[in-house]
């Protein structure tokens, strides 16, 4: 019995050592996997009011790390590190993307950032990546407001949000003859009101009249008293910066009312499959603006052309593609190349290489000003034709004439 018990005993050890070397060999394997890992942060949005969005940046981001990684990871030095992104649902909510956000750094320990979508989230997000000295690259905030507080770690993907609507001035002026009197309404959101006051600023410049301009509840459920108003002015053109669900309401409300405009252009709404899905036949004419299309003639490294990164886009995630996407995973490959270019992880050496880029990319162009602000960037203005989306202006990027007057 003795024996038994003896050799029950040296089992017993034998086992847990074997136990404990393999928890041992384990935990080393663990460790140097994590330490050929780049780990980056992203608080979206899933859920809430900017979950629709949220999703296509989700899908931007995997798309450019899934890209990355089957190409052997990061070049950093002359070592290849794989892309890790942790991603946190921030609900829509500003104060809950700041919280995880310093999560993200203090608990996860990130050591870079891509950003949320909105510039409400953004603002508030880079607020604790620049009191932890962590670069946030901002792939879809362009609000001014976000750019103008001294921070030297926030670079914007898009550039200025008070430029989005020009592409479309631009065309309005080109037309023989241009319409001279134009109404602009918009959300009192940061983004949207940044939008609105750079387009009627530019409205002036290029000699417009801006009969109507007003700021609405954002989440409106009515705007047909606006309708009215925009009708009595003698507006030719109508300009929205808000929403999806506000271009829509807008739409149904002209209708209703029957308004005739020479045109109407929404910042958001039109480039999704939901506008068309809802208006139906109303939504044919509607111009859009957007800051990236399939069709632009731009191409670089990782992704190819433009068209390229469409194709794999689709290939994974199906007819969801809209610019917020393309921009996530440009937000992605820049910091890629600007860790590249480094040829290391530590932040100062990052920030002077993403100071110093000025290139091209499936995009389109990107340099940076010292704000942090993409001050190459521009739109393209495209309008719903039969069911159909097609880029109208600049000249360089259309694929159709633009319908003007539009009804």
């Amino acid at each position: 019995m003795k024996k038994l018990c003896r050799r029950v005993l040296v089992l017993t050890l034998f086992m847990v050592l074997v136990f404990q070397a393999n928890l041992f060999a384990g935990g080393q394997k663990e460790k140097k996997e994590e330490g050929n890992v780049i780990k980056i942060g992203a608080a979206i949005s899933l859920t809430g009011s900017l979950a629709r969005f949220g999703k296509l940046v989700k899908n931007g981001y995997e798309l450019w790390k899934d890209k990355v990684n089957e190409s052997g990871g990061i070049k950093v030095g002359n070592k290849r590190m794989k892309v890790k992104i942790i991603y946190y649902d921030d609900q829509s909510n500003s104060q809950t993307s700041a919280r995880l956000t310093e999560k993200l750094i203090t608990e996860d320990k990130v050591q870079f950032l891509l950003g949320p979508f909105g510039s409400g989230n953004t603002f508030a997000t880079t607020a604790i990546a620049e009191k932890y000295n962590i670069i946030t690259i901002a792939t879809l905030a362009n609000a001014p407001k976000i750019y103008t507080r001294g921070y030297k770690n926030v670079f914007a993907v898009l550039a200025p949000g008070t430029k989005i609507l020009y592409s479309f001035i631009d065309m309005l002026a080109a037309q023989n003859p241009p319409p001279k009197k134009v109404a602009i309404i918009t959300p009192n959101d940061m983004f949207p009101m940044a939008v609105a006051k750079g387009a009627k600023a530019y409205c002036q410049e290029k000699g417009f009249d801006v009969v109507y301009y007003e700021e609405y509840p954002k989440g409106v459920k009515d705007l047909s008293s606006t309708i009215l108003k925009i009708k009595n002015s003698g507006a030719e053109v109508l300009m929205g910066s808000g929403y999806l669900s506000e271009a829509i309401l807008t739409v149904r409300q002209l209708k209703e009312q029957k308004v005739k405009l020479k045109a109407v252009c929404f910042t958001t709404g039109p480039e999704l499959a939901d506008f068309r899905k809802n208006l139906g036949d109303d939504a044919n004419n509607i111009f859009g603006v957007s800051w990236w299309m399939p069709m632009m003639k731009y191409s670089g490294p990782l992704f190819g052309s433009a068209s390229d990164y469409a194709k794999l886009y689709r290939s994974k995630y199906g007819d969801t593609l809209a610019y917020q996407a393309a921009a996530a995973s440009q937000g992605g490959l820049l910091l890629q190349l600007a860790i590249e270019k480094a040829g290391s992880l530590d932040t100062d050496a990052v920030r002077k290489a993403l100071r110093e880029y000025d290139g091209v990319t499936f995009w389109g162009p990107t340099k940076w000003d010292k704000t942090g602000q993409n001050i190459v960037g521009s739109t393209v203005t495209f309008q719903i034709q039969n069911g159909e989306i097609k880029t109208v202006w600049p000249e360089n990027a259309a694929v159709a004439k633009p319908i003007y007057p539009a009804w």
